[in-house]
């Protein structure tokens, strides 16, 4: 086990890798996150309050929450150089943005392959084992189109919102075609790229489309405009009835939706903008996941019902199977950060 040294800048609340160490910290705005943490139950770092004997520093706060103290992390930096130690900065959320941090290792959630630095590795969101400690229940392979579903925030909150994500799409495309990188547009709205894709969906007969459209974002406690536990269990039974569950990114270039897929032990259909998935070295994404390159977005109902014509029943169960093993060894909270500090660091 490292040994970690921290400094708390209270009242920011720490970040889950030291809940076993400091204690699990509830958070009632966001919707549904405590359950994530239900496995983070024995330490996976020491905390050491001696600096020299600290194997790293370990900012212990999420960046995004303390950005701006531009004091505290300068210390915080200035005190790991003078020990001659790195620090381990982990970055959950939306921004993709450069961390100013010297000589850190930058565990984040939001990244495009075509930025990612060499001092970042890319985590998993922190998502809800939705399984909850029930046996998996897999789908079984039908002589039907398939079932392509999803349960989210597809429609604009109102003009202002609809103007904003306009303009901001446009100046992303205008970049792209200026630049000649096409690349670029992976950096599109999800809401937009989340409208599209359904309207392939809906348009095509090849597959059967399984959706429910929200209009406000339904994970936060300011946004969320129903019954929250109605609103959870609609989608987590929205993927249990569907083959595939749509996975497209949402503000940041990551999704919730593709390890809660994961942990239910479904197989998403993942529209991939330009995303690096957390240990693709070691994960055989492909066992578990049908992708669809963004420029392919037209073809997301052919692929999906051709990958399931192509399906034996046998297949399509250990399919699943592969996506709950991949989400309960490697990506839900605790298994990754128990990975990441015995292989990573």
């Amino acid at each position: 086990m490292i040994k970690v040294f921290i400094k708390l800048l209270p009242p920011y609340p720490h970040v889950p890798l030291l809940y076993p160490n400091l204690g699990k910290q509830e958070r009632q705005s966001i919707l549904f996150l405590n359950n994530a943490f239900a496995h983070l139950e024995e330490p996976i770092v020491h905390v050491t309050e001696n600096p020299r004997d600290a194997d790293f520093f370990l900012l212990p706060h999420n960046y995004s929450g303390v950005r701006r103290e531009t004091a505290y992390l300068k210390g915080f930096a200035d005190l790991a150089r003078r020990h001659g130690k790195k620090t381990i900065v982990i970055a959950h959320g939306d921004s993709s943005a450069p961390i100013p941090f010297p000589d850190a290792v930058i565990f984040r959630t939001s990244q495009y392959a075509y930025e990612k630095r060499g001092n970042e590795i890319t985590m998993p969101a922190y998502a809800e084992d939705l399984l909850g400690g029930n046996p998996l229940m897999p789908r079984p392979l039908r002589q039907e189109p398939p079932v392509v579903g999803f349960c989210g925030w597809t429609e604009y909150k109102d003009l202002k919102n609809r103007a904003g994500t306009l303009a901001r799409d446009a100046w992303v495309t205008a970049r792209s075609i200026l630049t000649r990188r096409p690349e670029l547009l992976a950096e599109t709205k999800g809401i937009t790229l989340r409208r599209r894709a359904l309207a392939v969906l809906e348009c095509s007969g090849a597959v059967r489309p399984n959706i429910i459209r929200r209009g406000s974002y339904s994970g936060h406690a300011s946004t969320i405009k129903m019954d929250p536990s109605r609103a959870r269990w609609e989608y987590v039974d929205n993927m249990l009835q569907s083959d595939f569950s749509l996975v497209v990114k949402g503000d940041g270039n990551y999704s919730y939706r593709f390890y809660e897929t994961l942990s239910l032990g479904r197989v998403p259909l993942f529209l991939n903008t330009a995303c690096r998935l957390p240990l693709e070295d070691v994960v055989d994404y492909g066992a578990f996941t049908v992708f669809v390159e963004q420029g392919q977005m037209h073809r997301l109902a052919d692929v999906a019902a051709e990958r399931y014509r192509g399906f034996t029943p046998e297949g399509f169960l250990q399919m699943q199977r592969r996506a709950r093993e991949a989400f309960e060894k490697y990506l839900r909270v605790d298994s990754f950060f128990r990975y990441a500090v015995e292989h990573l660091l």
